[in-house]
């Protein structure tokens, strides 16, 4: 996290996941009561240095070491908090002064300070300790929540390979040599990172399914989990089978299987290296440690299906069974991230393997581009977690003329669609297509997609099969030869909305005389499906105003929107 996403934070106020503490000389009493509500909600950021006002405090340069120590200390202390909470305090330079954040987890226990339980709600850490109900509510919430947590109460210690807890601790000495695991047995090391756990409310106690994910043996882990696999291969020129893969698939333990993914990506792809301040750093590294961490952490382990990551010439395409929060795609700006297996995630950033929740894919949307010019990587969530790394990139800028004769709009847009398609990448798999090629799979991709969003009222009559595309006159050089009425005014609004354009623009660009039936018909659809919005969301009335594509709308202009 760095400075600019520390006053994002601050510019966003107190709240649910938001809390600020001053703390110039020592930690403040309520933080270890922030600390257990935001574990047993939906986790959340502290800031010590900032005021409840949003200023800046900052805290003593001459103690920072200190607070750190402290605050991990008290919170590997069962006196303090129970279960204990892993965290890593760490520090960001701010003009006003220095900021120590704290990034908590949700987790699936249920913690207490001092015997009391806490929840967050809004803004507020609630004591709840004396309501029975409130308390209930959690833990049923966590433990619907979080499969990763199922106890199996006859799972033993003879089920784990005792040589992993030596890797594991060899890779955490790597990370941080005073890491508090470092110098537990392997029974508490699992207490302390809650993958052995009781249920409060069932009484119930052992083992959990992390806890044979991470440790197992693999004939536990298939005992377990017998549909359990991890299949990695390559596609290249054998495009139905396979160049090379992983054989036999992966069915052990997560530590070999992130090792073992991880060394298969840097064989197949080359390295590239990146200068960031004053370190060297190798860019595959960075985006697929993150990538091949999200995977592995955030995937839903009681499915059936297989986690499977394909290297073609174009991309890296990773599908993983996930249970999604929403549908659709992720916009890696602007998303709130969730956990999925906190504890699993616990243990990975303890590895230095993933950093705090979210990071994956900001990270990846920062270094990507670093290491294919101009590439932006895809994510969606859906029951199937959908992940694309794109090893070529094309812009539909390559297409701006004959796009503009395609459309045959009213006026020369050359100029604007070159502005504004610089930053609408194509698939991957389109990346040394010709024109004929692009529009006989966006055509039919617009209508597939199309017909399945009832607020697009798209024309069930649009030719979208290819050779009947072929057949019409001109299909490559007019647009309005080929697509129906409705069609062509929405893919033209879309790609005029590349670059922001103001409504009299749109209508002038139409020859358009009714605004009320142009929005009706075109803009208000497009604007309630997320496809365009206003440049000034606030003030829709701002005679300012323009209108703008979506990650949404360039999604589906370039046929990668899921449905």
């Amino acid at each position: 996290m760095d400075l600019q996403q520390v006053q994002q934070i601050i510019n966003q106020g107190e709240g649910l996941r938001i809390e600020y503490k001053e703390a110039t000389d020592s930690v403040p009493g309520s933080f270890y009561e922030t600390v257990v509500s935001f574990s047993n909600t939906d986790g959340g950021v502290i800031l010590l240095g900032v005021a409840d006002n949003k200023t800046v405090t900052g805290i003593n340069r001459a103690i920072t070491v200190k607070l750190q120590k402290d605050i991990v200390t008290a919170l590997n202390t069962r006196e303090c908090i129970n279960p204990p909470v892993y965290v890593q305090p760490f520090t960001v330079e701010h003009p006003d002064g220095l900021i120590m954040v704290i990034q908590v987890p949700s987790s699936s226990q249920v913690h207490d300070h001092s015997g009391r339980i806490y929840s967050r709600e809004f803004e507020a850490d609630l004591d709840i300790t004396d309501d029975q109900q409130k308390v209930s509510d959690i833990y049923l919430r966590k433990r619907n929540f979080f499969t990763e947590s199922i106890i199996y109460p006859h799972l033993t210690m003879e089920h784990l390979d005792k040589s992993l807890f030596e890797k594991a601790r060899q890779i955490i000495r790597n990370n941080r040599s005073d890491h508090p695991w470092l110098l537990v047995s392997d029974e508490q090391m699992l207490r302390d990172s809650t993958l052995w756990r009781i249920d409060f409310k069932t009484g119930e106690e052992g083992l959990t399914l992390a806890a044979a994910l991470i440790f197992g043996k693999d004939s536990t882990i298939q005992s377990i989990l017998p549909a359990y696999k991890v299949e990695a291969m390559v596609r290249i020129q054998n495009k139905d089978r396979w160049d090379d893969r992983i054989n036999p698939p992966l069915r052990t333990n997560l530590i070999d299987t992130y090792l073992r993914l991880k060394q298969f990506v840097n064989d197949k792809l080359p390295e590239k290296f990146y200068v960031e301040g004053d370190q060297r750093i190798d860019l595959r590294d960075k985006i697929f440690r993150e990538v091949i961490g999200n995977v592995i952490v955030h995937r839903e382990y009681t499915s059936a299906l297989s986690t499977e990551m394909i290297i073609t010439d174009t991309e890296v395409r990773i599908t993983n069974p996930n249970r999604a929060y929403f549908h659709g795609l992720i916009n890696a700006t602007g998303f709130n991230p969730y956990p999925k297996n906190p504890n699993i995630r616990k243990f990975f950033t303890s590895f230095g393997w993933t950093d705090e929740i979210g990071s994956g894919i900001r990270n990846t949307n920062k270094y990507l581009p670093l290491y294919v010019p101009g590439a932006k990587p895809v994510f969606v969530e859906n029951d199937t977690f959908v992940t694309e790394i794109p090893l070529l990139f094309a812009s539909l800028s390559k297409f701006t003329e004959k796009w503009n004769k395609w459309l045959g709009l009213n006026g020369d847009f050359t100029p604007h669609f070159s502005a504004g398609f610089s930053n609408i990448a194509l698939p991957a798999a389109l990346s040394n297509a010709s024109w004929s090629e692009v529009l006989l799979y966006l055509v039919p991709s617009w209508h597939k997609i199309g017909t399945q969003l009832k607020e697009l009222d798209w024309p069930e009559n649009q030719i979208f099969l290819k050779e009947e595309i072929e057949q019409v006159p001109s299909w490559s050089e007019k647009g309005t030869e080929l697509l129906r009425k409705k069609a062509w005014y929405l893919i033209s609004i879309l790609s005029l909305c590349s670059e922001p354009i103001k409504f009299q623009d749109l209508l002038l660009a139409f020859n358009y005389k009714n605004e009320k039936s142009f929005r009706d018909y075109y803009i208000k659809p497009l604007r309630t499906r997320g496809f365009i919005a206003l440049t000034n969301e606030d003030k829709p009335t701002d005679p300012e105003n323009k209108y703008i594509i979506t990650e949404q709308g360039k999604a589906f202009l370039t046929g990668q929107f899921p449905v």
